[in-house]
């Protein structure tokens, strides 16, 4: 018996030394914390101290989301992306070296296509409906300043910005990790003016078209394309003052020796239609950014003889039946 129980205590203390403990789960081990932290650089401001009929932005609205892509370093494909507010957010990117690119999401013009790599990454809009592509074709056909590509709508802006990143491994105890990185707009603003506009009580609507801009930008490698666009936008009239002024985006003039023209489309009360056009490839260079048109424009008193005011009517209830069934 006694011979058993010391073969017993034996085995009992051999089996406690041949076993390693397993912890499955410390509570002092912590998750790396990664915060990207974003700033935005939103100081592109226009203050037109003009009084127009169209709303002008005089500022970059700061955008409701962000995406932050991590590409890979050598073969630029995306690895890993995630979604931040407009200050940035808790991200959870494996460990590695990247190059991360951070944009806004979610503007009403600017999209976003082929993000798969960071070469090929690319911001566009889209073309303008037909009646409008028309309506300058008609007035420009066998022109030397005829416009060449498609004809888009202006881009918003978008807020870019590139880094290269380390992610570490995670690590024991509370390790936070911050990430910080300025996001800046990849589009120009310019604001134009035509200073001596007679008769611009009879104008009922105007648009603005300039040509040879680049088409769209691929701001992954920091290129914007070669292919020719003609932008699109609304201009604002002050009848009284007799001037018109709007602003316009870019991804930026197409490189090279091409000329860019500014056509303008006005519209009587009656209907009648009118081109201007300018050449204003030399005013991309100045600095304000501001284009100014010295030729002025004269519209006739339209046959109805009235100009143009504008008034909104009073609220008033209507009932109608709806059938059903």
């Amino acid at each position: 018996m006694k011979t058993t129980r010391l073969t017993l205590m034996a085995l009992l203390l051999l089996a406690t030394l041949s076993c390693n403990r397993m912890t499955l789960y410390d509570l002092e081990q912590r998750s790396l914390k990664l915060v990207l932290s974003l700033k935005l650089s939103i100081d592109v401001k226009i203050d037109p101290q003009a009084d127009v009929d169209i709303d002008i932005e005089t500022e970059i609205r700061q955008p409701e989301h962000m995406r932050a892509c991590f590409y890979g370093v050598g073969n630029g494909n995306m690895i890993h992306n995630e979604y931040v507010g407009p200050t940035g957010g808790i991200i959870s990117t494996p460990a590695g070296s990247y190059r991360m690119l951070v944009y806004s999401f979610g503007t009403e013009f600017t999209q976003i296509r082929n993000d798969g790599n960071l070469s090929t990454i690319e911001a566009f809009t889209s073309d303008i409906t037909s009646s409008k592509s028309s309506a300058l074709a008609a007035c420009t056909r066998g022109s030397s300043d005829e416009p060449q590509g498609p004809i888009i709508y202006a881009p918003d802006h978008l807020l870019v910005s590139l880094d290269d990143v380390e992610i570490p491994e995670r690590t024991s105890g509370d390790h936070d990790i911050v990430i910080s990185t300025t996001a800046s707009t990849i589009v120009k603003t310019y604001s134009f003016r035509v200073s001596n506009v007679a008769g611009a009580q009879y104008i009922k609507s105007v648009e603005a078209f300039v040509t040879n801009q680049s088409r769209s930008s691929f701001f992954g490698r920091g290129e914007i394309s070669q292919e020719p666009a003609t932008i699109c936008f609304p201009v604002g009239v002050n009848r009284k003052g007799g001037y018109l002024y709007s602003t316009f985006n870019t991804f930026g003039k197409l490189p090279g020796e091409s000329r860019s023209f500014l056509h303008i489309l006005l519209y009587d009360s009656d209907g009648n239609e009118y081109h201007i056009s300018s050449d204003i490839t030399d005013q991309f260079d100045n600095e304000e950014h501001e284009i100014e048109i010295d030729e002025p424009i004269d519209i006739p008193t339209p046959s109805s003889g009235g100009g143009i005011a504008p008034t909104v009517d009073p609220w008033g209830e209507e009932n109608e039946e709806v059938p059903i069934g």
